[in-house]
């Protein structure tokens, strides 16, 4: 009897080498900008050939999307992330947990640093960051509170305004600090009485009577 053939383990290839160009390319635009760095260093550094380089990112603009949407995938920062069967108040307190966490991860960080010092040289890629980062965030949040209005839950007039209001009421001091690398500021345990004092006031001010 021919021996059955065995099914493959592990990540399909193409998948793999994809993540290999990420965490090559991320690493690169952090330690060199995005001038410093080519398609053809990518590769280099992912141990890939530049043809495959191309068969996943058209080119390098599709290259920094995709690193910037992958790190907001790795925080949950996700719509899947917006479950609309758990408590409203749950997901709202790990949503903001998930993106503060981001917010101040230290590729973040270095990545704001990298932007702010392009914003005029190269606005295209702030462009880039903004809409894929940020803007895709805030349109997730605006479609969860939708069907929280929806549902009776919440009760909001203008719900891209709420959600610009949580999600930029929570980038105080501690991110500022942290930011412009400036000592001292509220400790890790004030800060996260700090974000769970934003939902509670978000919630105050919209949950439904």
């Amino acid at each position: 009897m021919q021996a059955s053939a065995t099914a493959p383990r592990g990540r399909p290839k193409s998948a793999s080498k994809k993540e290999q160009i990420l965490a090559s390319a991320s690493k690169l635009f952090l330690e060199k900008s995005y001038d410093g760095v080519s398609m053809d260093l990518v590769a280099e550094n992912a141990g890939v050939s530049k043809q495959t380089v191309y068969s996943h990112f058209e080119n390098k603009e599709a290259l920094f999307s995709a690193c910037v949407r992958n790190k907001c995938a790795a925080h949950e920062l996700s719509a899947e992330a917006l479950d609309p069967a758990l408590p409203v108040e749950d997901v709202l307190k790990n949503l903001i947990d998930q993106f503060n966490a981001l917010l101040h991860s230290d590729e973040a960080i270095r990545l704001k640093r990298l932007l702010h010092t392009h914003a005029e040289t190269n606005p295209r890629l702030s462009a880039i960051f903004y809409d894929v980062g940020p803007a895709m965030m805030k349109s997730s949040l605006e479609d969860y509170l939708h069907g929280q209005v929806a549902q009776g839950i919440l009760a909001i007039d203008d719900v891209p305004t709420a959600a610009r209001q949580l999600l930029y009421m929570i980038q105080g001091e501690h991110l500022m600090r942290a930011t412009l690398n400036v000592p001292g500021g509220p400790s890790e345990q004030d800060n996260q009485v700090y974000l769970d004092a934003c939902v509670s006031m978000f919630l105050k001010c919209y949950r439904a009577s």
